[in-house]
């Protein structure tokens, strides 16, 4: 017999009725099946489930803002912040794809987005950003002057306009 604890589950919020599927459902976590997602290799979601209320009012407590920021200065954790959430490749290590939107074919830092590194600035991935649009977000400024930046942004703009129609005309052809 699994000597793991059984853990009631509510109904999720949804209003409380007298019909029997409504009423608290008992169930065994293990005999489920363990969620890829939650406690996979490659876990994002974490979680805990307290065994009595005096163990909820203790978790956190004993742990001090030295000790947090100094595991947000992990490798491990490092790591974990700086790994693509589409395609799972690590900025961090340096692993990027060239075709994953979010990675945008850098690790966490690429030449200048406005002149394409002419300038030698280098800007710094913004990984909450990043994460949050699932798309690359850049932070940095180009030490050129701001006239040439336009030009240069303008010209960047007609070439994405320019792929766009092709691409459509391309879908248009093949239908």
């Amino acid at each position: 017999m699994d000597d793991r604890p059984v853990f009631d589950r509510d109904d999720e919020g949804f209003a409380d009725c007298d019909s029997p599927e409504d009423d608290t459902m008992e169930t065994n976590l293990a005999a489920e099946g363990e969620d890829e997602l939650l406690h996979g290799p490659n876990a994002t979601v974490y979680y805990r489930i307290p065994i009595s209320p005096t163990e909820k009012e203790e978790q956190g407590v004993n742990i001090s803002k030295e000790e947090i920021e100094e595991m947000k200065k992990s490798e491990p954790y490092q790591k974990k912040l700086s790994t693509c959430h589409l395609c799972k490749q690590c900025w961090y290590d340096n692993s990027y794809s060239k075709h994953c939107p979010e990675c945008d074919g850098f690790a966490l830092q690429r030449p200048c987005v406005i002149c394409d590194g002419r300038c030698e600035q280098i800007w710094q991935r913004n990984i909450n950003k990043t994460h949050s649009f699932h798309k690359a977000h850049w932070e940095g400024r180009c030490d050129l002057p701001l006239d040439i930046q336009q030009v240069l942004m303008q010209q960047s703009q007609n070439k994405r306009k320019d792929l766009k129609i092709s691409t459509e005309r391309q879908c248009l052809s093949t239908s």
